[in-house]
């Protein structure tokens, strides 16, 4: 659908209303990238849903740089030159430095730091030692003062990879700070910061900026967490800075990687249960599932496998659903140990599975696309 009048002045409405009040002060840097990426990740909402508008970004950015164009203050010189860093489009940076020039030539220069380099700075990463979770922190050093950033990111090799928490500062000590002294409390799960590779950030955060989880939403990209849309476009800005490296690829289990999975637990069954087909079929479809990637368990894998996977495939009353419950907390127990999880890191994975059994099946969402590998991005 083309941008219509309609919606132009929709969004010129939208980014009138800005109330004087709250407008950050144009010479600080950081605040004023933080309203423009708050209003690009607005936009970028609208635009991921064509039932709601259907309109590119691209076109939309070009509305946020008539808006700011036909406004000349220091206000809006400031927000274009956020926007010559934070526009997603090459085309969209392009038009807004265009606009600042024109500003300029009207009177109302850019802000002191418009054009200053912004250079890579620390990396660490902290997180759960299930690798269902990592927070990343980032420094960034510019004459006009540093900045810090954090983007936390759940992880499933099945479902796409969720960003559930942003943050972004002029302190990355501050941020660190909180991250060891909570996540020190809890060393079963969780480890405390450690530097990381510019890599290794790069490729752990690509892949839940370009493939958000449509089905964890419900297909309603407004119920993502605000603060990563508020900072979703300035994280991606400053992602270009980094080495490029892409996430590896999503490999499912072969059919000798799976049979040699399922012979080891069935192995260890044998003289502990009375082995029927319905068994032997839900060992299979919790190897298969937990293979993905190479062998492993997590409170993630077990709920997606327990609220998502089975769903679309069996109703509630199926034998196959019985035999997962009867083996679930045995067969985790046993690939915790066969992948060596931390002995400490086993409680709480218990915990967590055993809630979740209390209630199983409860087939709270059954979609059969569900069941498809790789997951239709259609979800």
């Amino acid at each position: 659908m083309a941008l219509t009048e309609e919606h132009r002045e929709k969004w010129l409405r939208v980014l009138g209303g800005y109330p004087d009040d709250e407008k950050p002060d144009p010479e600080h840097r950081l605040a004023v990238e933080t309203s423009c990426s708050g209003f690009l990740g607005n936009m970028w909402t609208r635009a991921t849903m064509p039932e709601v508008q259907g309109v590119s970004l691209a076109e939309l950015e070009t509305v946020f740089v008539q808006y700011h164009l036909s406004r000349p203050e220091p206000f809006s010189a400031a927000m274009l030159a956020a926007m010559t860093e934070l526009a997603d489009a090459p085309g969209g940076r392009r038009a807004a430095a265009k606009a600042l020039e024109r500003l300029g030539r009207l009177g109302v220069p850019p802000p002191s730091w418009y054009g200053e380099e912004m250079t890579l700075g620390e990396c660490w990463k902290a997180g759960d030692v299930y690798g269902d979770q990592l927070t990343f922190f980032c420094s960034f050093h510019a004459p006009s003062g540093d900045q810090a950033l954090s983007y936390t990111v759940d992880y499933s090799e099945y479902h796409f990879d969720m960003v559930v928490d942003c943050d972004a500062t002029g302190d990355l000590d501050r941020l660190l700070e909180l991250h060891r002294v909570r996540n020190a409390k809890s060393l079963d799960r969780l480890f405390v910061p450690v530097e990381a590779d510019p890599a290794e950030v790069s490729a752990g955060t690509r892949r839940s900026l370009e493939d958000w989880d449509i089905f964890c939403v419900e297909g309603d990209a407004r119920r993502l967490a605000p603060r990563f849309l508020m900072l979703r476009e300035l994280w991606r800005a400053r992602l270009r800075r980094f080495p490029r490296a892409e996430p590896a690829e999503v490999r499912q289990p072969s059919d000798d990687e799976l049979s040699l999975f399922a012979s080891g637990f069935l192995n260890h069954l044998l003289g502990r249960i009375l082995l029927e087909a319905r068994h032997v079929e839900a060992i299979r479809e919790l190897c298969w599932f937990h293979g993905i990637n190479g062998p492993k368990v997590s409170p993630t894998r077990a709920y997606v496998f327990l609220e998502r996977w089975l769903p679309a495939k069996y109703e509630p009353g199926d034998p196959v659903v019985e035999a997962v419950r009867d083996l679930f907390i045995p067969f985790l127990r046993w690939t915790a140990s066969a992948t060596d999880l931390e002995p400490m890191a086993w409680p709480y994975l218990k915990f967590k599975a055993e809630r979740w059994l209390d209630e199983f099946p409860s087939w709270s969402a059954r979609d059969p696309d569900c069941a498809r590998f790789p997951r239709p991005r259609s979800l």
